[in-house]
């Protein structure tokens, strides 16, 4: 049984005379198909040799955040965004206070402090320790932060005492694995449809027409309507961004291109997020040569572009969610247009406020809905904000 073929798990083993019992762990994992990157703090080397996790994953080992030969790039931060899952095994008091904290002065909890992925703690570590209120006060902060700390069994331990501080049985920190691995799907078999970045409207063969849209807000809905299984489409103006993995992506330059690729895939969708800044005029006469400078001052007519969100109207039956970027009287700007528009949500925010808007990593919007519901989110990563606002539309569908 292959339950987590092509899964990519980090495991990393800190200091513990526990660290024996990973070998097993990693044995069953590659058995039933996974991908294992092993990364060791410096007192894990101390307990056993890296040369026996290379073996066991078959792939180099991950001992230090400065390593004597070191290759373009910091393997730690680069393992955060390629695995799937990070399992710490044994978990030190140290690791999980650290990682509580903060702290980041490690290999390890320096790669702990840059990643997203699920990450669950299996302890190991003198009963004492176990108690101590700083420790249990970190595992309450690792699990409101969405982490697993799973419970330590009780029995002998290193120390000769008796008492609880052991490791998990093996074969329940396979289960807690398994358990992760069963994302929520609330989107599978779902189609969806996401319009995202600026479009440009060409003035000559040397300048157009744009906006600042960096295309973030629109890319992170893709990607997370992937991870929640749902089947997407991604329309994209003209970004410098990366396609995200398992989307399927359509580029386009203007908004003419831009409608007609919107109503090609409209009648199969089920949600539409019309994330895309699309350009409101194009340039009645383009001009085939570049315009010269040989004018003071020079005019240029533009007329309307189609508004592709309005001619959703009667052509689909997906669930249309809006958005609207003000720089003031957003509420009322937003919520007329989710009316006039007949969208089923509207997202508003400023384009004057820092870290929201165009170009930032970091967004702030406040959806309503056409039911008079609505949440505010505040400021936050745009991948995070995109997770609450799809939560959002499938509670309030």
């Amino acid at each position: 049984m292959n339950s987590f073929k092509g899964k990519k798990i980090l495991l990393c083993v800190t200091g513990s005379i526990a660290a024996f019992k990973t070998c097993e762990l990693i044995r069953i994992l590659k058995k039933e198909g996974a991908n294992i990157q092993v990364m060791m703090s410096s007192s894990a080397e101390k307990f056993i040799g890296s040369s026996t996790f290379a073996a066991l994953s078959g792939e180099k080992v991950l001992t230090n955040l400065f390593p004597n030969s070191p290759i373009g790039g910091l393997e730690h931060i680069e393992m955060a965004f390629e695995i799937d899952l990070i399992v710490v095994v044994p978990a030190t008091a140290n690791i999980i206070c650290k990682v509580a904290s903060g702290i980041a002065d490690d290999i390890i909890s320096t790669t702990l402090s840059v990643c997203e992925q699920p990450l669950l703690f299996a302890p190991a570590m003198n009963n004492r320790m176990w108690s101590n209120q700083a420790t249990q006060n970190a595992i309450n902060q690792l699990k409101k932060m969405g982490k697993i700390v799973m419970e330590p069994e009780d029995g002998q331990l290193a120390s000769l005492h008796t008492g609880k501080g052991r490791l998990p049985a093996i074969k329940s920190i396979i289960f807690e694995i398994r358990k992760l691995f069963d994302y929520p799907q609330p989107l599978k078999n779902k189609n969806i449809l996401v319009t995202a970045g600026p479009t440009r409207e060409n003035i000559d063969p040397v300048r157009f027409i744009s906006n600042r849209s960096s295309g973030k807000m629109g890319y992170a809905i893709a990607h997370e309507s992937y991870k929640m299984g749902g089947n997407v489409i991604l329309i994209s103006g003209p970004t410098s961004l990366n396609i995200p993995t398992g989307v399927n992506s359509i580029n386009v330059e203007n908004a003419n291109e831009m409608h007609n690729q919107v109503l090609k895939y409209c009648n199969d969708a089920d949600y539409i997020f019309m994330t895309a800044a699309i350009s409101d005029y194009k340039i009645k006469n383009f001009s085939k040569f570049k315009i010269k400078k040989n004018k003071n001052n020079i005019s240029i007519n533009l007329k309307k572009n189609p508004d592709i969100l309005k001619s959703l109207n009667g052509k689909t039956k997906a669930k249309i969610i809006a958005f609207a970027l003000e720089t003031n009287n957003g509420k009322n700007n937003a919520l007329i247009k989710l009316k006039n528009k007949n969208a089923d949500f509207i997202v508003l925010n400023y384009a004057n406020e820092d870290g929201a808007g165009f170009e930032s990593d970091t967004n702030r919007v406040t959806v309503f809905s056409k039911n008079k519901t609505f949440i505010n989110l505040k400021k936050d990563r745009k991948d995070r904000i995109s997770n609450k606002l799809i939560k959002f539309v499938l509670k309030n569908k």
